[in-house]
This record gives C-alpha cells, sequence and structure tokens, in this order.
C-alpha cells in the first residue's frame, strides 16, 4: 500500500519528525509521522469536504472501539450475528440467549450489534458484565438493548464498515443465528476474509434454532450452487460449521483452541502459538499431509518464541514454516487437525 511519507515540504517533514518523536509513546515514530503526514496531504488535496470529514470520523470510530476493548484484549470473545426483528417467544431468541449463558460461564464475553431481537438475547444471556454493543445509528429500527445501553461497553458506529471491522477484528468466534440481509451480509465478508487472508481464522458456526434448517438451507444452496459449480474449492467449506444445538455450537468453539492458540506471520513464514507441544508422530503426520502447505518441507516445533510480537506468549511452544500463501481454507484444515491431536 502506498503510504504518505513525505508532504513535499522540508520544513514541514522536519516539524512532523520532531512531533512524531515526541508524541510516539510507545509507539514507532514513523507510524505517527506517516498518519500526520496523510492527514495533511489530504487536507491540501482537492478532495471533497465530506471525503475529508469520512477519514476523519473513520479514524476517530476506530480508536474510540480499540480503547473500548483494550482492557479485555486477553479475554476470549464470541461475536454473534442474527436478527434485530425476532421476539422473545421465537425458539431462536431462547436459544441465542442460552448459547450466550453458557459461553459466559466458560469465560467468553459476548459481542452483538448492541440492538434488539437476537442481540438482545445474547446480550441477556450475557449479562451486561460480558457483554460488548456495537450498535449502528440508523434514523430507524436499530436502538441499544436494555442489557447494553448506558454500558461502557457499547458504543454508536456511524459507519457500518467500521463496525463490520470490529466485529471481526475483535472476536476469537463468530455464532451465527437466522437472520436477514444484514446477517448475511456479515456472514459472507467473515468468510470471504478468511478465505483471502485478510482476517485471521476462527471457528465460524451457524446456529439452527431446534426443528429448524435455516442454515441447512442455505449451506444446501452453497455446496450446490457454489461447491459443484467450482466457484469455491472443497475445503472452503471448512471454515463453516453447522450445529443444531448451544452445547455442541459451543463444544465446536473451545474445541478449536484445545491445542491451537493463535498464529502471526513474519513475511512468508507463520508461527503457529500451541498450548501444549506435538509428539513426534503427529508432527511426522502434519508434515506428510499439509506438505502442500510446506513447499520448502521446513516445519519445525519450537519451545518458545524470543522475538514474539506479543512478549507475554512468547513461552508458550509453536510450529514454525514458510506457508504457501493462498489457501487459507487449508490452515484453518491444519489447525484443526492440530486439535484433532
Amino acid at each position: 500500500m502506498s503510504r504518505a511519507i513525505h508532504t513535499g515540504n522540508e520544513d514541514l517533514d522536519a516539524r512532523l519528525d520532531s512531533v512524531a518523536k515526541k508524541f510516539c509513546g510507545k509507539h514507532n515514530p514513523a507510524t505517527l509521522r506517516q498518519l500526520l503526514a496523510t492527514a495533511l496531504q489530504a487536507a491540501g488535496s482537492s478532495i471533497e469536504e465530506h471525503d475529508l470529514e469520512m477519514m476523519n470520523r473513520t479514524l476517530a470510530e476506530m480508536l474510540a472501539a480499540d480503547k473500548m476493548f483494550l482492557p479485555f484484549r486477553n479475554v476470549r470473545k464470541i461475536t454473534c450475528f442474527g436478527s434485530a426483528r425476532i421476539k422473545e417467544n421465537e425458539p431462536a431468541y431462547s436459544q441465542a440467549k442460552k448459547f450466550a449463558q453458557l459461553a459466559a460461564r466458560q469465560g467468553y464475553m459476548i459481542i452483538t450489534g448492541g440492538g434488539p431481537g437476537i442481540m438482545q438475547a445474547c446480550n441477556e444471556g450475557a449479562t451486561e458484565h460480558l457483554s460488548f454493543g456495537l450498535n449502528i445509528t440508523l434514523p430507524y429500527e436499530q436502538h441499544a438493548n436494555h442489557v447494553v445501553d448506558g454500558s461502557d461497553k457499547m458504543m454508536n458506529f456511524y459507519y457500518f464498515y467500521t463496525r463490520k471491522l470490529n466485529f471481526l477484528k475483535q472476536t476469537d468466534a463468530l455464532v451465527a443465528f437466522p437472520g436477514g440481509f444484514g446477517t448475511m451480509d456479515e456472514i459472507y465478508e467473515c468468510i470471504t476474509l478468511m478465505q483471502t487472508g485478510k482476517s485471521t481464522l476462527f471457528p465460524v458456526v451457524l446456529l439452527d434454532p431446534p426443528g429448524e434448517t435455516f442454515w441447512g438451507r442455505w449451506v444446501h444452496f452453497i455446496r450446490k450452487e457454489l461447491l459443484e459449480a467450482g466457484l469455491i474449492s472443497p475445503e472452503d467449506m471448512s471454515l463453516l460449521y453447522v450445529s443444531k444445538s448451544s452445547e455442541d455450537a459451543l463444544a465446536y468453539i473451545e474445541r478449536f483452541y484445545r491445542v491451537f492458540h493463535s498464529y502471526y506471520f513474519h513475511g512468508e513464514e507463520i508461527t503457529i502459538r500451541l498450548m501444549q507441544p506435538l509428539d513426534e508422530k503427529n508432527l511426522a503426520w502434519i508434515r506428510e499431509s499439509f506438505a502442500d502447505l510446506m513447499p520448502q518441507g521446513d516445519l519445525v516445533q519450537q519451545e518458545q518464541g524470543a522475538e514474539d510480537p506479543e512478549p507475554l506468549l512468547a513461552n508458550l511452544p509453536r510450529l514454525h514454516f514458510t506457508l504457501k500463501r493462498g489457501n487459507y481454507a487449508r490452515l484453518k484444515e491444519l489447525i484443526d487437525a492440530i486439535n484433532d491431536d
């Protein structure tokens, strides 16, 4: 990506260097300098005033959301999607509330859109203490539900895209209940970002209410119209999991983090953090079964990572290898295999 490095004014660039070094805090001064240079280039350009205001509001929303989530960054979270129109007497509402209750008992925090329907059900199940609400400012329909209204873990977003960014950026799993265009949009975007490597891989559960086949029929459409037509790959289906009970949905999420912890990239190399080391038999099986992801055949297991970007996680055991980029659904299958041990 092309980022502004210089403003074109030598005196101004020198001043930006000084300001960046003085106010960067713990951050890289070069990053702050680029932020300032970009803002000044935008202000001095011929773009419309509306475009400049959109940049300003976007950055402000991203900062506010990061500050809200920061105290809870080390707590696992589950984002829950679903219709705002589902009523309290409907099976999907009861199931959403039950799922959130079970997840909260296991220490998860719940992120919702903060509105009525499924969102309210999940926030009720988790209670205000373990709930986030990422509400959207609309001239109609959407108002914060009674659980998160007034909470310090509730935020109103002006833009859908910054709101959706935080649904995925802050979560460790996603559970979708029946919903309309908004829910469909959120699920499609989530799996697209994971398929293309633009989002970290995490469990995506499609939870059907008892006796219903909302997601079962949707996945049938995906298989019939996309997979059979060659528009997606067979391994892409591993990005989705259809469940029919709250207990099974939570068990699937828990299983994803049984051995696997997280991963990060350094150039073309990937490091997969583990909760416990793998034995040599399993390592040999992984090398053979996932050789397509390891063109250099350089998979090694390490006891710790001295240069881990998250120092608090540096003592975790890890797998390290050069990843063949492009097939991230296949990487999801590798993570599943690690958890299956």
